[in-house]
């Protein structure tokens, strides 16, 4: 059996604690603007994609994994705003980057302490596009030297 795939450091499948998916949907959109006529239907004018998004559900299982870790791992991943690269477990990487928008976690089994044995999630992802990436690191890079500007103290890079 093979990896399904890799989510940043996260490996969706075999050999980790993230089980295969139980499932994996994709939507991808187009924007279209509707304009108001005096008579008749509106007349769409094609704006653009939207942003792709992927649904991922699968379940961490003490039998393989210490659930509250790994989704705790998850949560972290989500509050961090992390974007992280999608590649197949073929290794085939087509330069999309995702971020968890959120997280929908379900305790199916515990131990009579309360001990998480079984915890299944559902994770949102939102595509982040290439040029967003770079857009990112340069607004960062303004905002510390913006940083330092104002306060001569702090250490600039």
């Amino acid at each position: 059996m093979t990896v399904y795939a890799y989510l940043g450091d996260f490996t969706l499948g075999q050999s980790n604690a993230m089980s295969g998916p139980k499932s994996d949907s994709q939507t991808w959109g187009n924007t279209i603007h509707e304009h108001k006529v005096v008579r008749g239907k509106p007349v769409p004018q094609y704006a653009g994609e939207e942003l792709d998004k992927r649904t991922l559900e699968f379940f961490f299982d003490e039998s393989f994994c210490d659930p509250q870790t790994e989704y705790a791992r998850l949560k972290a991943a989500r509050s961090s705003g992390s974007v992280m690269p999608f590649t197949s477990g073929h290794g085939d990487y087509d330069g999309t980057h995702y971020q968890i928008t959120s997280i929908s976690p379900v305790i199916e089994k515990t131990t009579s302490g309360g001990r998480i044995v079984r915890l299944s999630a559902s994770i949102e992802l939102l595509e982040v596009p290439s040029f967003a990436l770079s857009l990112r690191s340069a607004v960062s890079a303004v905002a510390t030297a913006a940083s330092a500007i104002i306060n001569p103290l702090t250490r600039k890079s």
